[in-house]
């Protein structure tokens, strides 16, 4: 069904679809309701956000159509933090309806994403696609920016922080334990997405055993390289950097 979705989604969008009369648009007999593609809904830090998740048909018809909405047993959101209707509506003579969907951001990050996942309810006649996934995230209001770090076999070793220019710590994978730190039990790399405001910043890693780790880097997310080392850092070493 996901092939034909992108078909029906293409042909929605064009002139001809909406200017020619419903009898060149309507297939005889084809009785099909979708969602629109897979989304991302980014919500606003500590609020609630509001956002309209599309429907299409197939046809067009004279009288409005209600069509059920379920939530998937996949869904990894707290259904207490996310609101929505259990139908959607597409209003008579057009061929697309909006879902509003409300989310809280409830323990959201920017980078690992919780989900809703919806179904349309099919049946007597109706063809229905295979849903939805709406993947929840914590929206940054400023730069967001990358820090990859590839683990040594001593993971607990190692400490980060970025302070801004007066020294205040603004984040770190801390707080900071000797040989305890919050990485303990990793292994491979480690991806974060963080938040910063415009300003300068120093971002210094140390390593408790004073021999350095794995290679570490810290980018944004056009690839421009705020900092970055080889891993051969001793007991620690720092770097400066603006984001406008």
């Amino acid at each position: 069904m996901k092939n034909f979705k992108l078909i029906l989604l293409t042909f929605a969008t064009t002139a001809l679809f909406f200017t020619s009369c419903e009898d060149e648009l309507e297939a005889p007999g084809t009785n099909y309701v979708t969602f629109e593609q897979d989304r991302t809904l980014e919500v606003v830090p500590d609020g609630t956000s509001t956002f309209d998740v599309m429907v299409y048909s197939a046809n067009f018809e004279g009288s409005d159509r209600t069509f059920s909405v379920q939530v998937s047993d996949a869904s990894t959101a707290d259904p207490s933090t996310y609101n929505l209707p259990s139908t959607v509506t597409i209003p008579a003579n057009t061929n697309s309806g909006k879902l509003q969907v409300t989310a809280t951001d409830v323990d959201l990050d920017l980078a690992t994403a919780k989900t809703i996942v919806l179904n349309l309810v099919g049946g007597d006649g109706l063809s229905v696609d295979d849903g939805i996934t709406l993947s929840l995230l914590e929206q940054c209001l400023f730069n967001k920016v990358v820090l990859n770090i590839a683990f040594d076999s001593w993971p607990e070793e190692v400490y980060w922080s970025i302070t801004d220019s007066n020294g205040n710590v603004v984040t770190e994978n801390g707080p900071y334990s000797p040989y305890a730190n919050a990485y303990a039990g990793l292994s491979g790399t480690l991806a974060s997405t963080l938040c910063l405001e415009s300003g300068t910043y120093t971002f210094t890693v140390t390593d408790d055993y004073a021999d350095g780790a794995g290679p570490i880097s810290l980018s944004t997310l056009d690839g421009t390289t705020l900092f970055s080392s080889s891993g051969a850092y001793g007991a620690g070493t720092s770097g400066t950097f603006t984001l406008p």
